[in-house]
């Protein structure tokens, strides 16, 4: 009995902790999945911009086609009335626009001519039908890609009139631009919208219309390339409810008994998922024209959904994301688990910790009740030296001091962990902004160079040879090239990492980075040089690769820039080193800290740095089958080295 007070109170003590961090621990899960189900929204938000900016950006290519092709046939550029220059003309346009699927010009008589992405026996087919009442014949011509026929054959049995379809019809009656619904295309038998335009003659009749061709399945694979947690959809619908784009576009092709293939109901979609997110509605019109935030349940699992119209274009359709509640808030759910356990085990481990510690403290405390009693019974003198009761009670009191101080410590560490996750993830999402920006920058790049090209054409058929105004259009011209290349090398190192190690040219890769980091380096006042020569191909990740060098660039940036060096040069260099490349970069900044252990996780000089570059860059060098490393020069500066293994070689 003489333990009973001591254990009661390690007991009470363990179980009031326990209580305590159940109550943080519930409290914190509320408030984190509040602020997880606003984020999650907040992405789904971002998810479908992405998705309606992205499908906008893919069909506006093909309208500025119709167009351009209208008005340069309209200006007499391009001869409608000769089809071996008609075709020319369409079979280079195809080539240059590779989102599109066909193009085609048919006039007010019944001549068609269309050239069209091919299975076989070549690339490109194109069709010509020549309508003449006496001769009507339909040739059919299979090209390769550098316009050689690779087979020929004619079809007599084809009734087909280009002014009985649906977009030549639309587009002579509005003499503008129209966009036809999504259908399935004649030849191709695949899903598709198009595009026309009318060509105009003297008194503003329809002499012809241009159309371009765009199948859907590519707004499928794009969908099917959205990232939205890890089981998260994003679907189009027209305004009969029919699927269009699907991230499985399988799912969306019904074909009937006779062969034909028509778009599928959302509610007789196979995907299950896809059918529970719209059953409460029997069409599109039933939908808001405002983005509407709802959710709905499958399989007893909750999920987040956000629907709204395709807006910045004319087509009628909807755009509908949804997400499993558990995609952000399973690991929340898993940490409160994990906490409570946690708990459980640190109150046990608390209360035998309590006796123990009581046992210390009642220790002394009990020998110094029994002296009392036995020098008040005389039977102990009072002038006896005495025990080291109070030394261990000093030293028990230090060592719940030292144990509350150790606690105090691991959450200082807890709250700054949370802050760099949090840094993590907004950098995260700037990866996501730019690779849309990269995107959207790439089409007025692409209208740029089609116009100039076609006022360098124009100009060159000027008597007056405007020699001047060449120069200025063919600069021009390269310096949209070199914003197109730019953007494709931003385009590049954003794109998801599939870690499958490829072939692949290391100049390449270290120009392409050199040009992505140039407006950094100019902005710090900073010269990047690059002495690389003919170097074997590597093999490796290649984003992974292209993100060691960043790091090592912007360090270096970073570096000479906050030391205010007064000479600020990076050297970027290249050599075969047995069965590897080594790559070095050197830079004239104030060298490393004595006191810093780099490749070290959190270890960082900088500010605001996370501490994670260099361990992360070690790590993508390793396992890539290469190392990194570093000299520094004191005052000199520091160079960092890393290798990539030779393809083929026997490392």
């Amino acid at each position: 009995m003489r333990y009973s007070l001591g254990f009661v109170l390690a007991l009470s003590l363990a179980g009031l902790q326990f209580l305590a961090i159940l109550f943080v621990v519930s409290t914190s899960y509320i408030s984190s999945e509040r602020a997880m189900l606003e984020h999650a929204r907040g992405l789904l938000g971002d998810a479908r911009l992405t998705a309606v900016e992205h499908t906008n950006g893919f069909l506006e290519p093909a309208r500025e086609a119709a167009e351009l092709s209208s008005r340069m046939i309209e200006a007499g550029i391009v001869d409608a009335n000769d089809p071996t220059a008609l075709e020319t003309f369409l079979f280079e346009h195809l080539q240059t626009e590779t989102q599109l699927s066909g193009i085609f010009y048919g006039d007010a008589a019944g001549n068609f001519t269309y050239v069209m992405r091919s299975d076989g026996p070549g690339p490109y087919r194109t069709k010509f039908i020549a309508n003449d009442p006496d001769n009507r014949v339909i040739e059919l011509l299979w090209r390769e890609e550098d316009g050689t026929v690779a087979a020929r054959e004619f079809d007599p049995e084809d009734t087909f009139d280009p002014r009985e379809r649906r977009w030549y019809v639309d587009a002579a009656a509005a003499r503008a631009s129209v966009w036809t619904d999504p259908y399935i295309f004649f030849s191709s038998q695949q899903p598709g919208i198009t595009v026309a335009a009318p060509v105009l003659s003297a008194g503003n009749r329809v002499s012809g219309v241009v159309g371009v061709d765009i199948e859907i399945a590519d707004i499928s694979t794009f969908l099917s390339q959205l990232s939205i947690g890890e089981q998260g959809l994003a679907v189009i619908l027209n305004e009969n409810a029919d699927v269009i784009a699907h991230p499985n576009f399988a799912d969306i092709a019904d074909q009937a008994a006779d062969g034909t293939v028509d778009f599928v109901n959302v509610h007789e979609i196979s995907d299950p998922v896809t059918r529970a997110a719209f059953a409460g509605f029997d069409q599109t019109a039933d939908l808001s024209d405002e983005v509407v935030q709802s959710g709905f349940e499958y399989a007893g699992e909750a999920y987040l959904t956000l629907l709204g119209p395709m807006t910045g274009t004319s087509l009628p359709w909807i755009i509908s994301v949804f997400v499993p509640e558990n995609d952000f808030i399973q690991g929340i759910k898993d940490n409160r688990r994990r906490n409570i356990w946690i708990a459980a085990l640190i109150s046990l481990l608390s209360a035998i910790a309590g006796v123990t510690l009581a046992e210390l403290i009642l220790r002394p405390v009990r020998a110094f009740a029994v002296r009392t009693s036995l020098v008040s019974q005389g039977e102990v003198s009072a002038h006896e030296p005495l025990p080291g009761t109070y030394q261990e009670l000093r030293d028990a009191n230090q060592t719940l001091i030292s144990e509350i101080a150790k606690r105090r410590e691991l959450d200082a560490r807890n709250q700054d962990l949370n802050r760099e996750l949090s840094h993590a993830t907004r950098v995260n999402m700037m990866g996501q902004m730019a690779t849309g920006l990269a995107h959207e920058l790439s089409q007025p790049l692409t209208a740029i160079t089609q116009n100039v090209d076609t006022a360098i054409s124009l100009a060159q058929q000027d008597p007056d040879n405007p020699t001047e105004l060449l120069r200025v259009l063919s600069e021009l011209d390269e310096q949209a090239h070199q914003g197109g290349d730019i953007i494709r090398s931003l385009r590049g190192f954003v794109r998801k990492d599939t870690n499958t190690p490829a072939r692949f040219a290391l100049p390449d890769l270290i120009a392409q980075t050199c040009r992505l980091m140039r407006h950094e380096a100019t902005e710090h006042d900073v010269t990047i040089a690059s002495h690389v020569g003919d170097l074997p191909e590597v093999l490796g990740n290649r984003v992974g690769i292209a993100q060691v060098l960043t790091n090592l660039l912007r360090n270096a940036i970073e570096a000479m820039s906050s030391a205010d060096s007064e000479r600020r040069e990076v050297t970027i260099s290249a050599q075969q080193d047995g069965e590897y490349v080594r790559v070095s970069v050197a830079d004239t900044g104030p060298g490393i800290a004595s006191d810093l252990v780099l490749f070290k996780q959190f270890q960082t000089s900088k500010p605001d740095g996370l501490g994670l570059g260099l361990s992360i860059s070690r790590t993508i060098a390793e396992a890539n089958g290469g190392r990194l490393w570093y000299k520094t020069d004191g005052a000199d500066g520091t160079t960092f080295f890393f290798t990539v293994p030779i393809d083929g070689a026997q490392t």
